[in-house]
C-alpha cells in the first residue's frame, strides 16, 4: 500500500527509502543547458569578434563568466543529488557471500545502476572534461588575437557549445558523484582494489576457487555489500583451509589471512601477514602471541612488499603446504606445486 510523504515522493508503507520527486531539478539542468547555449552564442556573437587584449573582458567574460556557470551547474546536480530521497538507516544484518569476478562485476554496475540515487558514482572525466572546456573558453579569444584574425561563424559555435557542455558535465557528472544519506550504505568500498586483487591471485600456482567475499545483507527488496576481500583455496587441500586477503590500495595486498583447519586432532593453524610488518606470523590454536616464520620462496628482489601480490600470496600457498606434510604427511599434487612455486621444503 502506497502513501504520499510531505516532501512530494510516493512512499511504501514501512519501506527504508523513500524516492523524491527529481522532475524540478530534470528541467532546471535542461533550463541550465538552454540558458547556457543563448548566453554562450551571445557572448561569442557579440563580444568574440572584437576581442582585444583587455584582461578586464578576457578575464570577466571569458574564465570567470563560464567558471561559474560551470560552478553553477555542479550545485544544480548535487542539490539535487543531496535530496532524491528520503532515507531510515535500519539495522542491517550481514552474512558473507562468495563470488565470482565476472558474478562481481556484474554486481558492482547493477548497483550503480539500481541504486544510482544513493551511490556516489564518480568518474575521472566528471572532473577532466569541464576543466578542459574552461581552458579552451578562456584562450580562445587568445587564439583569435595571435593566430586567427579572421573570425567566422565556427568560433560562435565553438564557445557557445564548449559553454553548454561544460554546463551538462559538471550539472549531470554532480547528480552521479554526490554522496548522500544513504551512501555510506550503498557504495561499495576499495571494490576496484579488491577485483584487481583477486584477478593478479587467478595467476598463482597452486591457488584455486578465487572469490570475491562480501559481507551481503538485504531488506525491503535492498541489497548492501560491505567488506570485499579475496578468498581462495589450495588446490588439494580445498576443504581442509583457504587464503582471504584484502586490499586497500589499486594492485596492492594490505594483510592475509593463511588458515589451516583443525583435523585428526592437529590444532587449527593461523598467519597473518600485514603490510606493516611484511613477514607471516603464525599461531597455533589459542596461541595470542604467535611467531615469526621464514618465507620459503626466495627471489632475488629480496622480501615481497605490499605491491608483490603474487609473492605473497604465493609463499602463503607454500606455507599451507608446508604445514600439511610437517603434521599430515606429503603427497604427490602437492609436492608438484612446490616445485612449481620453487619453494624451499623448510
Amino acid at each position: 500500500m502506497a502513501e504520499h510523504s510531505v516532501s512530494g515522493g510516493v512512499k511504501m508503507t514501512e519501506s527504508i527509502i523513500t524516492y523524491r520527486s527529481m522532475t524540478k531539478i530534470y528541467v532546471v539542468i535542461l533550463l541550465g543547458i538552454a540558458g547556457s547555449l543563448l548566453l554562450g552564442y551571445f557572448i561569442a556573437d557579440s563580444i568574440l569578434p572584437f576581442a582585444t587584449w583587455d584582461w578586464f573582458i578576457i578575464l570577466g567574460v571569458f574564465i570567470t563568466l563560464p567558471l561559474l556557470i560551470t560552478i553553477l551547474g555542479f550545485l544544480v546536480g548535487w542539490y539535487g543529488k543531496k535530496h532524491a530521497i528520503d532515507y531510515t538507516d535500519p539495522t542491517w544484518t550481514y552474512e558473507p557471500a562468495q563470488y565470482t569476478i565476472e558474478d562481481t562485476k556484474k554486481i558492482v554496475k547493477q548497483n550503480k545502476r539500481k541504486n544510482w540515487r544513493m551511490v556516489a558514482n564518480s568518474n575521472y572525466w566528471i572532473f577532466f572534461i569541464p576543466l578542459v572546456l574552461l581552458l579552451f573558453m578562456s584562450a580562445l579569444p587568445m587564439y583569435l588575437l595571435i593566430e586567427s584574425p579572421s573570425f567566422s561563424q565556427l568560433h560562435t559555435w565553438m564557445f557557445t557549445l564548449s559553454l553548454s557542455l561544460s554546463y551538462s558535465v559538471a550539472s549531470i557528472g554532480a547528480l552521479r558523484a554526490t554522496s548522500n544519506i544513504a551512501s555510506d550504505d550503498f557504495n561499495i568500498l576499495l571494490i576496484r582494489e579488491t577485483i584487481r586483487l583477486a584477478k593478479l591471485q587467478n595467476k598463482v600456482p597452486g591457488l584455486s576457487h578465487v572469490r570475491v567475499v562480501f559481507d551481503k545483507a538485504e531488506q525491503d527488496g535492498y541489497t548492501v555489500f560491505e567488506a570485499p576481500r579475496v578468498v581462495g583455496r589450495v588446490s588439494g587441500l580445498e576443504k581442509d583451509g583457504y587464503i582471504e586477503s584484502w586490499s586497500e590500495e589499486l594492485g596492492s595486498v594490505s594483510r592475509v589471512l593463511c588458515r589451516l583447519y583443525e583435523s585428526e586432532g592437529h590444532p587449527e593453524v593461523l598467519w597473518w601477514w600485514f603490510a606493516e610488518e611484511r613477514n607471516f606470523k603464525k599461531f597455533v590454536e589459542k596461541d595470542k602471541t604467535g611467531y615469526y616464520v621464514k618465507y620459503p620462496i626466495s627471489y632475488k628482489t629480496g622480501e615481497p612488499g605490499v605491491k608483490d601480490v603474487n609473492q605473497v600470496i604465493e609463499n602463503a600457498v607454500a606455507i599451507i603446504i608446508l604445514e600439511w606434510f610437517h603434521t599430515r604427511g606429503e603427497n604427490e599434487e602437492l609436492s608438484l606445486i612446490l616445485e612449481q612455486l620453487n619453494a624451499e621444503k623448510v
